[in-house]
């Protein structure tokens, strides 16, 4: 590609893919590649996304310094709650406090932990349908989620909004009224 291909060829930016690993071989590692595979790479690839995944870091150095430097800093984050792994709750909870954008996934049938169960998630079923399915849903929830940079609703963004409304009511002395009405607009983005 010659300098004139190359500045004509939009930058990509990362998108850090959260999600359970498993042992080689494993059916849960079975499982989580080919959603990343067949579904997230596709999607991410027409979106102008790199997608990026620990297990397929290549990088030397320190693998959790490298998965938090992405959850931090990438402008998209998936997370896949298939199996409620630890590690996944808690790379999910960093993401969370960084009000960027992330989308929740997981296969049919997981019970979501009480802290993240009124969080809008995609679920799928692992099959052949599940994948288009899947394809279409995240495709949507992904342009949704970047499109607003200024506003981002997850339950530690939001328990730092209320604090923080909170002690502008009291150091304010704002009436209850008042108090309500802000909290409204805020919530929506206003």
């Amino acid at each position: 590609m010659d300098i004139q291909d190359s500045a004509t060829v939009k930058i990509k930016n990362d998108c850090f893919i959260i999600t359970p690993i498993g042992a080689e071989g494993s059916l849960i590692r079975r499982e989580i590649d080919g959603v990343i595979d067949s579904v997230i790479v596709p999607v991410l690839c027409e979106l102008n996304f790199n997608p990026v995944v620990a297990h397929r870091i290549y990088t030397p150095g320190s693998i959790n310094n490298q998965v938090i430097q992405h959850i931090i800093n990438d402008k998209l984050v998936i997370a896949n709650l298939t199996e409620l792994n630890p590690n996944v709750m808690y790379e999910l909870a960093v993401r969370h406090a960084t009000k960027k954008p992330v989308v929740h996934i997981c296969r049919e049938g997981t019970d979501l932990p009480f802290d993240i169960r009124t969080e809008r998630t995609l679920f799928y079923t692992n099959d052949m349908l599940g994948t288009a399915e899947l394809k279409k849903g995240i495709k949507k929830m992904i342009a949704e989620a970047v499109s607003k940079d200024e506003w981002v609703d997850n339950p530690i963004y939001n328990a730092i909004k209320v604090d923080l409304l909170s002690k502008k009511a009291t150091d304010l002395e704002f009436t209850a009224s008042e108090f309500i009405l802000e909290s409204l607009q805020t919530s929506k983005g206003i």
